[in-house]
């Protein structure tokens, strides 16, 4: 059999007949490849007993070795996401007795957007027969071991086992001492510490009293809960566990299974304690139904991990769409949208107060197409992010394909507002001049959605703290949130629509209009060669500015074409077929052309000495006792460019960094890179820029001061106040 890893959906029939699916079109293609002379490939499988003989009344242990194929896994006893356990099937004298199967603890195992448990490398289980006291001689055991081998196919392997051990009534001997020692030692440990378990909104919270044993948690790090119940916790979500006064706490974001489905909360605790040893223990903790005691039981508590999406105490719905609002309306001043929004105005002008009907119908329409914009990319980021996705505000900015597609956007409006050609028909048919049609409802429309997805690389102030509220919220209100911000995107548009004193204010048409109009594609080419400088940040190796511009080129021969097709057959069709086979080609620039995105190439990091981003070296600076400054930030982000030219790469701060020790470090969100997006929604986040300063450990205390998170927009004497300790 040959399956895909599947989501663990039910556990029964579907599964069934999903491997069974699988089975009838995969295996033609990999049975070659299950069993080579006739024993399981990928996972060696042995099935060893303690002792070679059977002491009458004693149970006998077995143990069951797998040594795995490089890149290949197996499972625990909740799987996770998807996969099958290890079983066995035993064939056993009248009297004996199956125990459970005991595993050392597992791995985390991800694939994909899901989470699995398990094992890979060289693992040892245990298992053991309750022993009659009234035997025979000998004893003829058998077993039939199965499990689930998985890479990128999954494929169920069996082994057999029979055993003919004689009874006696002495002492046995041992087969394997240092592998049963070995194996013993690896089982958690079971820790019969009292414990209380809440839920809490969306997550579960457990706290064990740990009593003197608080101590072994000392400089511990990498905590993590494996829960023996499939559906309860949320798998492949970050969790975070906390130590105070003797308390163990632990917050898991919660599963579709609701708590009154079981009566025991079991599992094992893993974690590495302050020389790195992987440590993990059983922890047991009964369901009661109890009212929790507060909205966040161990907010003071020293957090060692921190949950991907953490409350924001001091935000109120109010003010998060205050705030959206507010950051919707500055998007407007950014050089993307700016011209748009001229446009737009430039077509109000020519309205006279007898058209009013007609600048009211204007304005819904793009306030519409801005929310329906806004609606469907905010949908996606948040049905994403709910599959497991580790995504944030702007993600698909980190798509070169999008990246450059979006140029040839641009480009085609930028040449249009210059005067080399006019769109007569399409969405684009009312950008410039014959936007002031009362026939273009459906260009305003589309204008609006226009509009938004040029402002999509920006995150203007005020938006992230608005945002990393409406990711901890239920999917209604951060859709609530995100209308907010469209609507402020839209807002002067519409008021100038609405109130015809404003339009009263803008100049008087005249042949202004014309030259305004020309000069507004200046922004547009600036933001296409920023567009392309992102791209190239994006594809690896040096052609990236090569294929942009020969998108480009193309896309300006394609209109140079159509703007001279003659009359006459057949030079026309053929004339048409040019323009039309130049714009297919820069399209499939675009979409094949994208190669390998793995290696980013950050300019700033060729600029000033910093640290790059990743868990590992930023927990090593943590550690030690320098102040650091963490800067996130991405190619695509305007506001973050803008800061490190002006406040971050200036001589004074850089002198500044030199002369305090300040580590810098730079996290480039460029690309999709699940720890960085981890890193911002531990700060309520989920988009760049994101500044934070840790100030350097005291000498007395050996502690940090909290971490500083400054504004989104910086200024070199911001920065050194902040690093000088005032306020």
């Amino acid at each position: 059999w040959i399956a895909l890893e599947l989501p663990q959906i039910g556990r029964g029939a579907i599964r069934a007949m999903t491997m069974a699916g699988f089975l009838l079109f995969s295996l033609p293609l990999h049975a070659e490849n299950v069993v080579k002379d006739g024993t399981p490939r990928y996972v060696e499988t042995n099935l060893i007993p303690e002792f070679d003989h059977i002491t009458a009344g004693q149970p006998l242990t077995f143990a069951i070795t797998q040594k795995h194929l490089e890149g290949w896994h197996t499972y625990w006893k909740n799987p996770g996401d998807s996969g099958e356990t290890t079983t066995i099937e035993w064939t056993l004298p009248k009297g004996f007795k199956a125990g459970e199967i005991l595993y050392p603890a597992p791995e985390k195992q991800p694939t994909g957007p899901l989470m699995n448990f398990g094992f890979s490398g060289e693992t040892v289980l245990l298992t053991s027969l309750d022993v009659p006291k009234d035997i025979d001689h000998s004893v003829t055991i058998s077993a039939k071991v199965s499990w689930l081998a998985c890479h990128d196919v999954c494929v169920p392997e069996v082994k057999e086992f029979s055993f003919n051990l004689p009874v006696t009534i002495h002492q046995a001997n041992p087969t394997n001492i240092a592998l049963f020692e070995a194996v013993r030692k690896s089982i958690p440990e079971f820790k019969p510490w009292q414990g209380m378990i809440e839920e809490q909104d969306q997550n579960i919270v457990v706290t064990f009293d740990v009593g003197d044993e608080v101590k072994s948690f000392d400089g511990a790090s990498d905590f993590f809960f494996f829960p023996e119940e499939w559906g309860i916790i949320k798998n492949a979500e970050q969790q975070s566990v906390a130590i105070k006064d003797n308390k163990l706490a632990i917050s898991i974001m919660r599963d579709t299974r609701t708590l009154s489905e079981i009566e025991t909360l079991n599992g094992v605790l893993t974690y590495r304690d302050n020389t790195g040893a992987k440590q993990s223990v059983v922890l047991s903790v009964p369901v009661i139904s109890t009212n929790a005691q507060s909205e966040n039981t161990h907010k003071d508590y020293i957090i060692s991990a921190q949950s991907p999406f953490p409350k924001n105490e001091s935000t109120s719905l109010p003010q998060a769409l205050f705030l959206a609002l507010l950051g919707g309306l500055i998007l407007n001043l950014m050089p993307c949208v700016f011209p748009v929004l001229s446009m737009k105005a430039l077509s109000l002008v020519k309205m006279s107060d007898r058209e009013q009907k007609h600048a009211n119908i204007h304005g819904l329409l793009y306030t519409l197409g801005i929310l329906v914009c806004f609606g469907a990319i905010a949908g996606l980021l948040i049905a994403l992010q709910t599959a497991g996705q580790q995504i944030g505000w702007g993600f698909q900015l980190q798509n070169p394909i999008v990246i450059l597609l979006l140029a040839y956007l641009l480009f085609v409006m930028a040449l249009n507002l210059s005067g080399f050609f006019e769109i007569r028909s399409g969405p684009l048919a009312n950008i410039g001049h014959k936007l002031a049609s009362q026939h273009g409802y459906k260009g305003t429309f589309f204008t609006g959605v226009l509009a938004t997805i040029v402002a999509t690389p920006c995150t203007a102030p005020f938006m992230a703290t608005a945002m990393g509220y409406a990711f901890t919220q239920p999917a209604i209100i951060s859709l609530t949130i995100f209308m907010a911000l469209g609507l402020g995107l839209a807002l002067p548009y519409l008021l100038l629509c609405f109130i015809p004193s404003l339009r009263k204010s803008l100049p008087k048409p005249g042949a202004w209009m014309e030259t305004f109009r020309q000069f507004l594609s200046f922004p547009m080419f600036a933001s296409v060669a920023w567009l392309l400088w992102v791209y190239t940040q994006q594809v690896a190796g040096g052609y990236g500015v090569l294929i942009g511009l020969a998108g480009l080129i193309l896309i300006a021969f394609a209109i140079w074409v159509s703007r001279h097709e003659p009359k006459r057959q057949p030079w026309k069709t053929g004339i048409h077929a040019l323009s039309v086979g130049s714009i297919i080609l820069a399209l499939m620039i675009a979409i094949f052309s994208h190669t390998d995105s793995s290696s980013p190439k950050a300019e700033q990091s060729q600029a000033i000495p910093h640290t790059p981003y990743t868990k590992e070296n930023f927990d090593k600076l943590l550690s030690g006792n320098d102040p650091i400054f963490v800067d996130m930030t991405a190619a695509w982000c305007i506001t973050c460019k803008v800061n490190e030219r002006i406040a971050i790469n200036t001589d004074d701060t850089q002198a500044l960094f030199k002369s305090k020790n300040v580590q810098l470090v730079i996290g480039d969100w460029t690309n999709r890179n699940p720890e960085i997006t981890n890193y911002l929604a531990s700060h309520g986040r989920n988009g760049v820029p994101l500044y934070v300063y840790y100030g350097a450990r005291d000498s007395v205390t050996g502690e940090r001061p909290k971490p500083k998170i400054l504004p989104q927009l910086l200024t070199s004497g911001l920065i050194a106040d902040v690093i000088n300790g005032e306020e």
